[in-house]
């Protein structure tokens, strides 16, 4: 039996500290999805003729048509996985420390095939999520929040004919460890590791063991979040949602409306789409009640979307405080401060999540919390944390809390 203090040597592909990622699992639930679903759908190939005399008369029937499109899709993303797994082949992950550290480094080596070239950046993302069973009976579903996610750039080195990965994140102490049980509720460490090359992109994700050790890494100098690549690219990122200019005293940041709109728009758009299923329910006859809930939600859902597409914000820090204002679509709607000895803490809020495919995108908001308790917004819209640390610094250099 395993000692109780080391509950991660109970994990096959942990044991050893040479981590597999996902790739394989993931490339053979991709063909098994693909082939199921386009089996499914052949009939609707087969009536094709058929569904087309059809749409003539109920032009509705067309939607019918995106299941087949679906299947083609999803072939299309099989086969190039499979091109994936044959290009990388097998990318195991090398703790260093082993297991990951809470209160001290998550840290680790990849090596890769992929040619070696000079400012080559290599994204790496790390989360600590939460993954639950939602709903009940045939409805249920498994659905992942995300506890805390941080990202960067990787450092890189040649290999032989190939690239060597190094990251290494510092990581807080009051966060969950990996839970060993993958069933019901369970806490999980994901490390995600990408960048686009010409032909099939390099892509892997690697459920890795992360415990109270509180231990630092032994071989791995160089933090991921002081990277210049990691800093460049978050300065990148603040400059291309917020203009930033200093003023007597201190400094002055406008976030403008419309900036990284995606959050927005998906709202907007499936806010829409709840209203217009509402009001086809109640204008056919099907259900008033139904209806008038369904547009009821989607109205509000709607509102929230064109509320994030055109909302914008001024910040003004100085050696005297904090003050904002807070525009709609060009309209001020409110101005509050906070005066620098009523200011508490400038702190990172972690808002929404969103997925497509393996990439984590999380928005974080800056918040300046007053001694009394109150609370202002100074930064939004930001989707990385080395773009919130790196903005939270400065606010603290003008406050002359740095």
């Amino acid at each position: 039996a395993m000692p109780d203090d080391e509950p991660w040597l109970q994990e096959p592909n942990w044991a050893n500290n040479s981590i597999a990622s996902d790739a394989r699992r993931d490339h053979w639930a991709l063909w098994l999805f693909a082939l199921c679903w386009n089996g499914l759908t052949l009939p609707l190939f087969l009536q094709a003729t058929d569904i087309l005399n059809e749409i003539q008369r109920k032009p509705i029937v067309a939607l019918v048509l995106l299941f087949p499109l679906v299947g083609i899709g999803l072939l299309a993303a099989a086969v190039q996985a499979t091109r994936r797994k044959r290009r990388f082949g097998a990318t195991p992950l090398i703790m260093d420390p082993f297991p990951g550290s809470l209160g001290g480094h998550v840290g680790g080596t990849i090596d890769t095939n992929i040619p070696f070239k000079a400012g080559q950046q290599v994204n790496v993302q790390l989360s600590c999520l939460h993954s639950y069973i939602s709903g009940s009976g045939k409805n249920r579903s498994r659905s992942e929040s995300v506890k805390w996610h941080s990202d960067g750039i990787c450092h890189t080195e040649r290999l032989g004919s190939g690239t060597r990965l190094r990251f290494r994140f510092d990581v807080p102490k009051r966060l969950p460890p990996s839970d060993m049980a993958t069933s019901g509720n369970y806490n999980l460490w994901r490390l995600r590791v990408a960048t686009e090359l010409d032909g099939p992109d390099f892509d892997r994700s690697y459920r890795i063991p992360v415990f109270p050790t509180g231990v630092q890494s032994k071989q791995i100098a160089d933090a991921t979040e002081s990277h210049p690549a990691t800093i460049d690219t978050a300065l990148a990122g603040i400059e291309s949602i917020a203009q930033i200019r200093p003023v007597p005293g201190g400094m002055e940041a406008w976030f403008p409306a419309l900036q990284r709109p995606a959050q927005g728009i998906f709202t907007l758009l499936f806010g829409l789409t709840f209203t217009a299923i509402g009001l086809g329910l109640g204008l056919t006859g099907e259900s008033l009640f139904l209806g008038g809930i369904f547009t009821l939600i989607g109205g509000l859902i709607a509102c929230y979307g064109a509320w994030y597409l055109g909302k914008a914000l001024l910040v003004s820090v100085t050696e005297q405080g904090v003050k904002t204002r807070r525009f709609l679509f060009g309209y001020p709607l409110r101005t509050r401060q906070l005066a620098a000895a009523d200011l508490r803490a400038i702190e990172i809020r972690q808002g929404a999540t969103m997925r497509s495919g393996n990439k984590t995108t999380v928005y974080y908001q800056l918040i300046a919390r007053g001694s009394g308790g109150d609370s202002l917004a100074v930064a939004e819209r930001l989707t990385s944390r080395a773009e919130a640390e790196l903005l939270q610094e400065s606010y603290k250099a003008y406050l002359g809390r740095g």
